[in-house]
């Protein structure tokens, strides 16, 4: 197979959240803190009823035997020079993080290349201090503001819907302008689903939905609501010439998996009004990624990011950067990690993307569909320059 040079080449993470150090940590709070579906996330209670120590203990042993997290161990051990089990691998971890945490981060991440972060700060809440974030980690961190907590917040008062919109645009306007945010998020897909009619622009469905949840009707009208709130902010975009990221695809066990696809959103953006957004498709749909590509390629301002499925569907990483650059334009297909919590995690789906990067176009090389020169500059884009590019970064 023809070899596609990468280990060289930065990596802009295009989804990701904010974290701070932590400290040392026990196995079984290491395995909630990387884990897929957000460790302690995943244990929230559901009908009212807590799940029980057993069935926590079950859930983790479950965790740590997917392929993901058996990789990271390894990835780990490389990096530390150590055994590859859990216990080898943490105990060396924590002695880096004790003695000079921001230290330990910085050679982690060189050591895949990780240059900056594109932060969804919309994770976890309260919402973590921006300036304190950048001061722990030694790379790029770019903020993403998510409307989510917003409608949140506004929809605890008792305000009407000329003081709702107000608030709304303001504050997503100021996120863009005065906070130093540089682009906004979405994760509909986790409430209400992706499947948004343009239509729902119209100023009177946003009164008309928000009157209807304060006189506690139903009738779809927290739907209504939403899908107007999501019409705005991406207007919002437009106007102040910011990306809209939206969640599309696999998440945590809270999102609409039947509604989750991003062929739901295909009327919405291809509507007028919207193609002049930039937006980008989260996980790429996974695994529903090869939706995302035809959209990435039909649709002149859509691009897709292959976080998600890389790294937390482990060897998948293939079948998603082969079916994803299958069909979108290698200069739209931007690399993520949807890492959160601890440094760990985006440092091994790195490491995993880069691979997987490197292979597939490799094979793309030997099949003639690529010249060499063309798979380099194709790695480029994907680990680090699209992502530049949409957002606008120097």
């Amino acid at each position: 197979m023809a070899a596609i040079e990468v280990d060289h080449l930065p990596v802009v993470d295009v989804h990701i959240h904010p974290f701070l150090n932590r400290g040392a940590v026990s196995v079984e709070e290491f395995t909630d803190l990387s884990a897929f579906g957000g460790g302690d996330r995943g244990y929230m209670e559901e009908g009212g009823i807590a799940w029980t120590d057993d069935v926590r203990a079950e859930i983790q042993r479950g965790k740590r035997n997917t392929l993901y997290f058996t990789r990271m161990v390894i990835d780990l051990a490389r990096f530390f020079d150590v055994e590859p089990t859990l216990d080898a691998v943490l105990s060396a971890r924590n002695a880096a993080v004790e003695a000079d945490y921001s230290g330990y981060v910085a050679r982690l991440y060189a050591d895949a290349g990780l240059k900056t972060l594109v932060c969804d700060f919309g994770i976890p809440l309260p919402m973590l201090d921006i300036a304190e974030v950048r001061s722990e980690l030694p790379v790029e961190v770019v903020p993403i503001f998510r409307i989510e907590p917003l409608i949140a917040d506004l929809l605890k008062t008792d305000i009407g819907w000329p003081e709702f919109r107000r608030r709304y645009d303001d504050a997503i306007a100021a996120a863009l302008t005065t906070q130093g945010f540089c682009g906004v998020k979405s994760i509909i897909a986790y409430r209400t689903g992706l499947d948004v009619s343009p239509l729902s622009r119209t100023p009177d469905q946003g009164y008309k939905a928000l009157d209807a949840i304060r006189r506690g009707l139903g009738g779809g009208s927290m739907k209504q609501l939403r899908d107007h709130l999501l019409c705005r902010a991406l207007e919002l975009c437009m106007e102040h010439d910011a990306p809209m990221q939206i969640h599309t695809g696999m998440g945590d066990f809270e999102v609409n998996l039947v509604m989750c696809r991003p062929a739901y959103l295909m009327d919405l953006l291809r509507f007028p009004a919207y193609r002049a957004c930039r937006v980008l498709l989260v996980h790429t749909g996974y695994p529903y990624h090869r939706e995302a590509a035809y959209m990435a390629n039909v649709l002149p301002r859509v691009w897709c990011d292959l976080s998600e499925g890389i790294p937390f569907a482990g060897n998948a990483a293939w079948d998603i950067v082969r079916g994803v650059a299958a069909m979108a334009p290698l200069t739209k297909i931007c690399y993520g990690s949807d890492g959160f919590k601890v440094p760990e995690i985006a440092y091994t789906s790195a490491k995993l993307g880069k691979q997987a990067v490197a292979s597939v176009l490799g094979e793309l090389v030997d099949d003639g569909m690529l010249t060499g020169l063309h798979a380099a500059e194709a790695a480029r884009s994907i680990l680090s320059g699209n992502a530049r590019e949409l957002y606008r970064l120097s």
